[in-house]
C-alpha cells in the first residue's frame, strides 16, 4: 500500500509506519539468487551515505550496479529513483540535509527487513 490515503476514517498511519510497510514489500520481493549481495550492501548503505554523503553513496550504487536498494528507498519515499538521484544532486544544502535524513530513515527500514527477511538467504548462498 503506497498511499497516503487512510483506507477508513479513523484508520491514520505516521509516515514511519507507511514507510515500514513498502519496506517490508519491496525487501520481502527481493529474495533469490542476489539476496545476498542485497543484504550487504543494504547493510553497508546508511554507513556510506554518513561517511560520503548521499550524492556520493548514490553514485557509488549506480556505478557498482547495486540499482535495486536505490529503487527500493525511492520506493519507500514514495519517489521515482532518477527523481532522487537528480534531487541528490541539485537540492539547496537545507533541502539536501533533509533529503540525505529521509533516505536514512528509508535505508534503515530496507536495512532492517533486508536482515531479517534475506539472512537466511546469504547464509545459504555463502555456503554452496
Amino acid at each position: 500500500m503506497a498511499n497516503n490515503e487512510p483506507k477508513k476514517q479513523g484508520e491514520l498511519r505516521t509516515r514511519e509506519q507507511r514507510m515500514a510497510e513498502i519496506a517490508f514489500q519491496r525487501v520481502k520481493e527481493r529474495t533469490g539468487k542476489d539476496a545476498g549481495d542485497y543484504l550487504s550492501f543494504a547493510n553497508s548503505f546508511p554507513s556510506l551515505v554518513h561517511s560520503c554523503g548521499l550524492v556520493q553513496a548514490v553514485a557509488f550504487a549506480d556505478a557498482k550496479g547495486k540499482k535495486n536498494l536505490i529503487e527500493d528507498i525511492s520506493k519507500v519515499l514514495e519517489k521515482h529513483p532518477d527523481e532522487l538521484t537528480v534531487q541528490a544532486r541539485s537540492k539547496p544544502l537545507a533541502a539536501y540535509m533533509l533529503l540525505s535524513r529521509e533516505v536514512l530513515a528509508a535505508a534503515g527500514w530496507v536495512k532492517r527487513y533486508a536482515q531479517a527477511l534475506l539472512k537466511e538467504e546469504g547464509r545459504a548462498e555463502n555456503n554452496d
